[in-house]
C-alpha cells in the first residue's frame, strides 16, 4: 500500500516545492522517517496521512530555506550596474602608468600638463605661472598630449 503512495506523494511534493528532483528527495526523506519510527503497519491510512503531512511540512521547510538563500544571495550580489570589483585597482594602475609617462615628458611639457590638467588652471593662469607665451603653453600641451596618447596606446597594444 505504501508503494502505491510514492508517485502521488512525489507529485504533491513537486507541486508544493516547484522542483521534481527535490520532490523525490523530500518524499524519500519522509519514507525514511516513517521507517525509523517503525509504525504499526496495520493502520495504513494513518501512515499515509502521516506521510502526506510530512511531505507538506518538508516542502514548506525547503521553500523557507530557499527563500532565505535567495534573500541572502540578493543582498550579497552586487547591483547589476555596480562597477567590477577590481575597477579601483585597475584605475589606480592606469593612473600610475600615466604618471610614469608624464614624468618622462620634457620639463616644459610636464609643467604645462600638470598645471592645465592636474591643477585645473586655465590657459591664461598657466601662462602667468610658467612665464611663457600662450602659444608656447598651447604648443607644449598639444605635444605632451600627443606623446602621452601614443605611449599609452603602445602600452595597451602590448597587452
Amino acid at each position: 500500500m505504501l508503494e502505491q503512495q510514492w508517485m502521488p506523494l512525489v507529485r504533491m511534493a513537486a507541486l508544493l516545492s516547484g522542483d521534481a528532483e527535490t520532490a523525490r528527495d523530500v518524499v524519500q526523506d519522509c519514507y525514511e522517517a516513517v521507517w525509523r519510527l517503525r509504525p504499526d503497519l496495520g493502520d495504513v491510512e494513518h501512515v499515509v496521512a502521516y506521510l502526506r503531512r510530512a511531505v507538506i511540512n518538508r516542502s514548506r521547510s525547503r521553500l523557507r530555506r530557499l527563500r532565505t538563500v535567495r534573500r541572502f544571495l540578493a543582498q550579497a550580489r552586487p547591483p547589476a550596474d555596480a562597477p567590477p570589483a577590481d575597477r579601483e585597482l585597475l584605475v589606480a594602475e592606469r593612473h600610475r602608468e600615466l604618471l610614469s609617462h608624464v614624468e618622462r615628458l620634457p620639463a616644459r611639457q610636464r609643467e604645462v600638463i600638470v598645471l592645465r590638467y592636474y591643477c585645473g588652471l586655465s590657459e591664461a593662469e598657466t601662462v602667468a605661472v610658467t612665464g611663457v607665451s600662450a602659444g608656447t603653453v598651447k604648443s607644449s600641451a598639444h605635444h605632451a598630449l600627443a606623446t602621452l596618447r601614443r605611449n599609452l596606446k603602445d602600452l595597451s597594444d602590448e597587452r
